[in-house]
């Protein structure tokens, strides 16, 4: 679902302006910050430092002719930091669960990540949620 955040007049056309809250989670170290930076800048970072909580960048990207903008919320993977992240994951229209293709233990803990953010975001229709 598209969250419609204000309304822009020109002189030719009426568009209004869409919103959408994006959560990337997984383990710690799977690349979750290195994929956001890649898709935000273009560039990768092989220094990339552990999140602490939550980090979030906005991006505004055009669908069908339409201005998205994207805030896009990068969150701990540290078990320690994870209950700072929770916070950030209410209000989210979509969650991004990313894993490390080397590391198996990383995808099968993809089920506990999504179960974490079902329960912290309470979704108002958790069948039909968007995960990716």
């Amino acid at each position: 679902t598209w969250k419609k955040e204000k309304t822009i007049m020109d002189y030719k056309d009426v568009r209004t302006k869409i919103f959408m809250k994006i959560v990337v989670i997984g383990d710690s170290g799977v690349g979750k910050t290195s994929l956001l930076q890649q898709y935000m800048n273009g560039k990768m970072n092989s220094q990339t430092k552990p999140t602490i909580g939550a980090d979030f960048s906005k991006k505004t990207i055009t669908v069908d002719g339409q201005d998205v903008t994207l805030q896009i919320w990068d969150t701990a993977g540290q078990e320690r930091f994870q209950s700072l992240g929770y916070a950030f994951y209410r209000g989210a229209d979509c969650c991004a669960l990313v894993y490390d293709i080397t590391n198996a233990a990383s995808f099968e803990n993809l089920n506990k990540w999504r179960l974490g953010f079902i329960e912290n975001a309470s979704p108002a229709d958790v069948a039909s949620f968007p995960f990716c």
